[in-house]
This record gives structure tokens, C-alpha cells and sequence, in this order.
């Protein structure tokens, strides 16, 4: 295997803004012809994590509105963007089953191996970000919190519903279609002692009854959004939504939603988190129901 080049130093600001685009198009195209030839995306391959640590790092640096556009109209990357983000949410999903099962096997029940985990802090903030949002729309609307949150696409180490339930006192149940997931994302709750209050139900989002509950996740990595987001508004009429999208030149490490899809559909945008610089590489969209008059 030959030694990682990548650099990690593409967004300068010494360099002008066309070198700036053409050396992150560079950067996207290795990063991404680099993760294809790979057959172990796990974090035993420590070129891997180096590859995806790199580009991580790039796609948090801040970019003008010009330069993203030119970044995401290069026919290079329009072709070969889907495959990427399969790779990336491929190497991230098995970085959440190793970091599952270590905690597993780790002597300690109490949620200091979670502390531990360099994704913690990112996810507490993101966390922390909707809640406070959440909380606004739901009292907005009058909604009843009717309890559990219910998280589409938890993983099989479900960090986010971990800290909602920590940050909010309420239960929450994770729906996982993936069976390796839900197996692994029982066993570390039971582990951390929180199965009675973090559950997780075998299903597809897409076909789940969401009739009893008024606040909804959808994770960043669930592939099929719209056809969950369908099901909800097909099940439920009061609640409210938060669905994990990325924005600018995020969307190279993570699907968007299409806002114009949304709209069709009968959803109504209450807001937005933003993404935080250097932390945080998700935003948020909060959805209600378009009300009939």
C-alpha cells in the first residue's frame, strides 16, 4: 500500500480562491479513489482513518458560496459523489461497531468509555443544538411531549439517543433496520444500563406506525429519507421532525435533503441548526405537517 499524500493543508490563506477549488476537487478525487481500492474500511486500517480524518477536516473549513457551487458542479464530482458518501457511511458505520463492542467488553458499566470517545463532544453539541430547538417548536405548537422520542437510524452504537435522553429525561426509542446494528446497540445499552429508558425496535422507518409520538429523529445516514418522511406524514399529524441534512460543502460527506422535495411532499420548514466550525458538521431541518385550512 502506498503511503497517504494527501495534504491536509488544501484550504489556505495564502492560496488564490481558483487554487483553493481546484486543489479541494484534487483533494475529494484522491481522497475518494483512495477509499474505492480499499476492501477494509474499519478503523484497524489506520490509512483509512487517516484518508477520511483528512477530508473531514477540509469539508469543516469555511468555503465561499462560488467556491462550493464549483466544487459541487464539477462533473467529477457529480458522477462519483454517491459512491464516496456509500464509502464514508460505510467506514463510519464500522467505526460506531467497534466503538459498540469495545465498550462491551471494557470493565467499566457507567458512560465513561462514552465520554472517552472522540465523537462524543461533536454529537453533545448537535444534541444539545436540536433539543434547544425542538423544545421551542413543541411549546410553539402546543404539542403534547408525548413520550419516547422515537430516532430513525440509530446505529449500531446509538450515541445521539443516549445524550437526548441524558439532556432531556425522556426515553427514546431507536429504530434500526440494520440487524448487525440492532444486535450491537442492545448489548451496549444493556451494558451501560440504560435499556429501560433507551430502547430499540427491530424495523424499517419506512413502514413504522408513528401515529403515537409528536417528536421524531432521522439520523444523517439513513439512505432512504423521503420514503421515511412519507410514512410519517402518512402515520402522524401533529408532530414535529428533525432530520439530519448537511449543508455548503458538507454535502460531500453526507446526503442533503432536497428542500424542494420536501415542500411537495406537504412538509412546512419550522427551522435550521447550522453547523458549528470546526465541531459540528451537520445541520438540522425541523418539519411539521402543512395544516389543511
Amino acid at each position: 500500500m502506498k503511503a497517504y499524500s494527501t495534504s491536509s493543508t488544501v484550504h489556505t490563506v495564502n492560496a488564490s480562491r481558483t487554487q483553493t477549488v481546484d486543489n479541494l476537487i484534487d483533494f475529494i478525487r484522491e481522497a475518494n479513489e483512495l477509499l474505492q481500492k480499499e476492501l477494509d474500511l474499519s478503523p484497524a486500517n489506520h490509512f483509512v482513518k487517516n484518508v477520511i480524518s483528512h477530508l473531514s477536516l477540509q469539508l469543516r473549513a469555511p468555503y465561499l458560496p462560488e467556491e462550493i457551487q464549483s466544487v459541487l458542479s464539477n462533473e467529477y464530482i457529480r458522477i462519483n459523489h454517491r459512491k464516496l458518501q456509500d464509502k464514508l457511511s460505510e467506514a463510519e458505520f464500522l467505526a460506531e461497531l467497534n466503538d459498540s463492542r469495545a465498550i462491551c467488553n471494557s470493565e467499566r458499566s457507567d458512560l465513561e468509555p462514552l465520554i472517552r470517545l472522540s465523537t462524543w463532544t461533536i454529537y453533545r453539541a448537535l444534541v444539545s443544538q436540536e433539543l434547544t430547538t425542538l423544545r421551542q417548536f413543541i411549546r410553539e405548537g402546543g404539542r403534547a411531549e408525548r413520550l419516547p422520542i422515537i430516532f430513525v437510524g440509530s446505529g449500531p452504537l446509538p450515541l445521539s439517543s443516549i445524550i437526548l435522553h441524558q439532556l432531556s429525561d425522556m426515553n427514546v426509542i431507536c429504530l434500526e433496520m440494520n440487524s448487525v446494528a440492532y444486535d450491537a446497540s442492545r448489548l451496549v445499552l444493556e451494558r451501560l444500563g440504560l435499556a429501560d429508558k433507551v430502547t430499540v425496535v427491530m424495523g424499517n422507518g419506512s413502514e413504522f406506525d408513528y401515529s403515537p409520538y409528536s417528536q421524531i429523529f432521522v439520523a444523517s445516514l439513513v439512505r432512504n429519507k423521503m420514503e421515511v418522511l412519507e410514512q410519517i406524514i402518512q402515520t402522524t399529524s401533529d408532530s414535529v421532525v428533525a432530520v439530519r441534512t448537511a449543508e455548503g460543502i458538507r454535502q460531500i460527506m453526507y446526503e442533503a435533503i432536497d428542500e424542494a422535495h420536501l415542500d411537495k411532499q406537504g412538509w412546512r420548514i419550522l427551522g435550521r441548526t447550522c453547523p458549528k466550525e470546526n465541531l459540528v458538521i451537520n445541520s438540522t431541518l425541523f418539519l411539521e405537517r402543512v395544516k389543511n385550512s
